[in-house]
């Protein structure tokens, strides 16, 4: 009796409790929509000003029609061709109600965003009553020191300036012409678009790339933004049949892998020099000049950059393209494609991808092209039958029989059983209970019981992360 007591005013507490919430949750909306459809903060304007490489100025006007404008909250991010987030606080010199904010976003070191660079923003005015949030801004940058012309056939979009229309004719034959050769040999072509960006000078080039790249770079990719950066001097240059195709291969190859799967070095590399029309005798020299003193990089060496060195670079693509050439030659075109197919696939690293398509690991790999190479072999327990290993003594095997297995074993059943039967009990109880006849004052707690609905709980919310910044 006691117990039913108790359990009418818990569910009458509760059915309080619901009902105080719903009206807070009610009242709270009401309020919420008022304040919305009443904001007191009007953005006059707001615009974005490129001068690129040195900075990118924002700047917003607004006019609060019954406080003063405090502060203003410019958050900026990017996700391609990197990360980066970072929010940063403007103050008006004289805060008054209406008020332009301006944001000199520096982005000649850390904040350097190369040419094509996906850019999002927004500003969150405060004033004396609350904060305003403006719908999110995206923009993609340019390198606005030169006026381009464009030209596109297909998913290809060329981009020049300072030349006549028939320079982007011919960049987009022979690109056109590139990209057939590539997709060919990678077993598939270009899935979206891309921009090729063609300087006219090594000095403009350099100047759309950031402060700390190595001086020996002549062209620049970026997959995750479908968009490649190259010098050609004139239509004769050797730019078009070795920096162009290379470049090229690069945005093909990443748009037929899964995004976010890690392609390792060499072999990305290596498919863009075998791509090439055109390489230097100079690469032959290097590679030739290692195999003499036997000293190839490893691979394991080259899976996630190059060396910065600029000859031990030299040597990286060199030997990277010889490898490429190697498995071409050995595992023939289809067992190529089947094998950048299954790169393709996010639940596989490299190495699987490689046994499923080519039936041999990358120690396999590695060794089978220095034999046919006459150089050492790399020892290891990766080798497989290319390197023979000495009998290993058999380890004893630990017992995994333990001899409180039994006494653990009753243990368990009765904390188990005990429980259920205590809960059996319990119900038993209470069916005895709501059977027996009930007084008049039992019975309007009753009844109160059966009707009154179940408490719910509510869903947990999370909240957005607050900016942060990443170099």
């Amino acid at each position: 009796m006691f117990a039913r007591r108790i359990t009418g005013r818990s569910l009458r507490f509760v059915f309080v409790c619901l009902c105080g919430n719903m009206l807070a949750l009610f009242l709270g909306s009401s309020h919420a929509l008022a304040s919305t459809s009443s904001n007191p903060i009007t953005i006059l304007s707001e615009t974005y000003t490129i001068s690129f490489p040195k900075a990118i100025d924002f700047q917003i006007t607004v006019h609060d029609s019954i406080s003063t404008v405090t502060q203003g909250n410019i958050y900026i991010t990017s996700d391609a061709p990197r990360y980066f987030s970072e929010s940063h606080a403007v103050t008006p010199v004289h805060p008054a109600t209406s008020v332009t904010l301006h944001w000199h976003e520096d982005t000649s070191s850390t904040s350097f965003f190369p040419p094509g660079s996906h850019v999002k923003y927004y500003w969150q005015i405060q004033d004396g009553t609350g904060s305003f949030a403006q719908a999110q801004q995206e923009f993609s940058t340019v390198d606005t020191r030169f006026s381009w012309q464009h030209q596109s056939q297909g998913l290809l979009q060329v981009n020049w300036y300072n030349r006549p229309a028939s320079f982007g004719q011919i960049i987009v034959s022979q690109a056109t012409t590139s990209l057939s050769r590539i997709s060919n040999n990678l077993g598939g072509g270009l899935l979206h678009p891309i921009n090729l960006w063609v300087y006219q000078t090594t000095d403009d080039f350099r100047g759309s790339l950031p402060s700390n790249t190595h001086e020996w770079v002549g062209g620049v990719a970026f997959p995750a933004l479908d968009e490649a950066f190259i010098v050609v001097d004139s239509t004769n240059d050797t730019t078009l049949i070795r920096d162009m195709p290379h470049a090229l291969t690069h945005l093909v190859f990443h748009q037929r892998i899964a995004q976010g799967i890690t392609a390792p070095v060499w072999f990305d590399e290596g498919l863009a020099v075998y791509n090439q029309l055109y390489q230097e005798p100079e690469m032959t020299l290097r590679l030739k000049k290692a195999l003499d003193t036997h000293t190839l990089l490893l691979l394991k060496t080259l899976y996630f950059e190059f060396p910065a060195n600029a000859d031990q670079a030299y040597l990286a693509y060199a030997q990277s393209w010889n490898l490429v050439d190697y498995m071409y030659n050995t595992f023939g075109l289809n067992d190529m494609h089947a094998l950048v197919q299954d790169m393709n696939s996010p639940q596989h690293n490299f190495a699987e991808d490689l046994q499923q398509a080519l039936g041999v690991d990358a120690f396999q790999l590695e060794n089978q092209w220095r034999i046919s190479l006459h150089q050492p072999v790399i020892q290891g327990l990766d080798t497989g039958m290319l390197a023979s290993h000495p009998a290993r003594k058999s380890l004893p095997t630990p017992s995994l029989t333990d001899s409180n297995a039994p006494l653990w074993l009753t243990l368990g059943i009765l904390l188990i059983v005990l429980p259920i039967c205590g809960l059996i009990a319990l119900f038993t109880y209470q069916h005895r209970v709501l059977y027996r006849m009930p007084s008049s004052n039992e019975r309007q707690n009753q009844i109160i019981d059966e009707f009154l609905p179940l408490p719910f709980v509510s869903g947990q919310e999370y909240g957005n992360r607050p900016p942060t910044k990443q170099a």
